[in-house]
């Protein structure tokens, strides 16, 4: 088996939700988060692991094992934070120099996202305080991506999600010496410049009057009011053609 250069470590999971904040869960950001960066990286013919590809619970023990059998020289660990901050944090050991937690904090930054700090945290003994990075044998990273429970925050990463899961991918190519392309244009983007004409489409033709909020809709589900509308007018549309035609004696 070939060693993987790096092993991305799905915060939490399954019973273990990690930070909530109504119906947001800290789990599933992790996992969409990771899973974009997983098939990046095999796109890219980078040789690495993941831990976790659904909603599955993983101990602390599982984790450091998985890790430490990979013998991955690098792992990130993804996660998002809570407690009433704002922005992307990184944390590295306390054994190493922090270049990788700056480089893949700043690439972030460069993304847009705010930035808080890199940091490291030592226990009463004197070694790393978190047990992913005491424990691993890899140079593990944890990376904090924003504040579930801050509304700007969780929003930007929300609409940014994949925009900064490639600013860590970047990073880490970087880093490590990798060649790095961009990624190339998917079928989303022609869906989303289809949506977006089509939205163009129905408000020039009065089906629709609200564009903006139909836009800004087009990465989520548009809500039971604005598809009510819609179909109301659509209905009328239709009702109004139907009702000219017979007036004209044309069959319909």
């Amino acid at each position: 088996m070939t060693r993987p250069i790096l092993i991305i470590d799905v915060g939490h999971g399954g019973k273990d939700a990690g930070a909530i904040y109504g119906e947001y869960l800290e789990k599933d950001f992790n996992l969409e988060i990771s899973l974009y960066q997983y098939y990046r990286f095999m796109d890219l013919g980078i040789d690495a692991l993941i831990n976790r590809t659904d909603d599955v619970y993983l101990s602390p023990d599982d984790r450091v094992e998985m890790i430490n059998r990979s013998e991955a020289k690098i792992c990130i660990s993804n996660h998002v934070n809570a407690g009433g901050g704002e922005g992307a944090e990184t944390i590295h050991s306390i054994y190493t120099d922090g270049k990788l937690a700056h480089k893949i904090l700043y690439a972030l930054q460069d993304a847009g996202q705010k930035i808080r700090r890199v940091f490291t945290r030592a226990n009463s003994r004197g070694s790393d305080y978190y047990y992913i990075i005491r424990r691993t044998e890899a140079q593990t990273i944890i990376i904090e991506y924003a504040f579930i429970d801050h509304d700007e925050d969780r929003e930007r990463l929300k609409d940014n999600l994949e925009h900064y899961a490639e600013a860590v991918i970047k990073a880490l190519c970087s880093h490590l010496d990798l060649k790095y392309t961009p990624p190339k244009i998917e079928d989303k983007d022609i869906k989303e410049d289809w949506k977006l004409n089509g939205i163009k489409y129905l408000h020039e033709n009065e089906l629709l009057q609200d564009i903006e909020g139909w836009t800004k809709k087009i990465d989520g589900d548009a809500p039971v009011w604005m598809v009510g509308i819609l179909l109301k007018n659509v209905h009328k549309d239709l009702r109004d053609h139907l009702i000219k035609k017979m007036k004209e004696g044309e069959d319909v």
